[in-house]
């Protein structure tokens, strides 16, 4: 007996798997079936499978919605600054056009005190009657003078001096950068009138001295009347009294300058 022979359809141990038949797939599979999970769905692919990507929008929304906020406020910013800018420089150059017009009108004004002052050189002379001391003194040379009274007949002497003219001494609104006046008085008689007005608390008073004190006197300075401030001087000479005045404070520094020329000449 050669052994069992194999039943139709059996391979028998070692021989050689018989082909499949042409037209069908191995295994005995249907086309499309995954032979690994063969009742698997297909995956979905819509966007409610895949929440990160609608995570992800919402933020990059809020990114643009801060950008933009920051963009508008920086724009708002640019422009509160520039018109603050604009407000700030319009004042300073206002300032600075303020200041240069006052530098300007201060330098006009120096220019000005500067040509008077040296319109005024040089000084005039000017010398009193010798019966009255020859009181003599410097003065502006712009100052027009007025005798009024030159003491002849054992009369008063009273001179006036003032800038270009000499305004008509009857006017009681008239003021003078000088009045000289050259009293047949003694110097107590003169004086009661001013000391008076220093008890008052219209005038001060100091000494004055001039011509290396060949002069003395008293100066008074602050309210000569109701509607007059000025300077006074009073001193002797030999049985007169001298009275120098200047009208208004304006004339100071001219009326200081002529008590220091001032001379005695006898």
């Amino acid at each position: 007996m050669g052994g069992f022979a194999p039943m139709p359809g059996q391979v028998p141990n070692g021989a050689p798997t018989a082909a499949p038949t042409p037209g069908m797939p191995a295994n005995n599979m249907m086309p499309g079936v995954n032979p690994a999970m063969p009742n698997q769905a297909p995956q979905a692919t819509t966007a409610a499978a895949n929440p990160g990507k609608k995570d992800t929008t919402m933020i990059e929304t809020i990114i643009l919605v801060v950008v933009c906020i920051i963009a508008a406020a920086a724009i708002i910013f640019a422009v509160i600054f520039f018109m603050q800018y604009n407000q700030l420089k319009s004042n300073f150059d206002s300032e600075v056009a303020m200041k240069e017009a006052a530098a300007r009108e201060e330098q006009a004004e120096e220019d000005t005190a500067n040509f008077a002052e040296n319109e005024k050189q040089p000084y005039s002379k000017f010398t009193g009657p010798s019966d009255f001391g020859s009181i003599g003194f410097e003065y502006p040379k712009t100052w027009s003078i007025y005798v009024a009274s030159d003491g002849s007949n054992n009369s008063d002497y009273s001179a006036y001096f003032a800038p270009s003219q000499v305004n008509p001494i009857e006017d009681e609104g008239s003021r003078y950068a000088l009045r000289f006046s050259i009293y047949n008085q003694q110097i107590n008689n003169i004086q009661q009138q001013y000391d008076k007005k220093i008890e008052d608390g219209e005038l001060t008073s100091s000494v004055f001295n001039a011509d290396n004190n060949k002069i003395s006197g008293t100066k008074y300075m602050g309210q000569i009347d109701e509607n007059m401030q000025g300077i006074v001087v009073v001193f002797k000479v030999n049985d007169k009294t001298v009275v120098m005045q200047t009208d208004a404070m304006v004339y100071q520094q001219d009326f200081e300058t002529l008590l220091t020329k001032l001379r005695r000449n006898s």
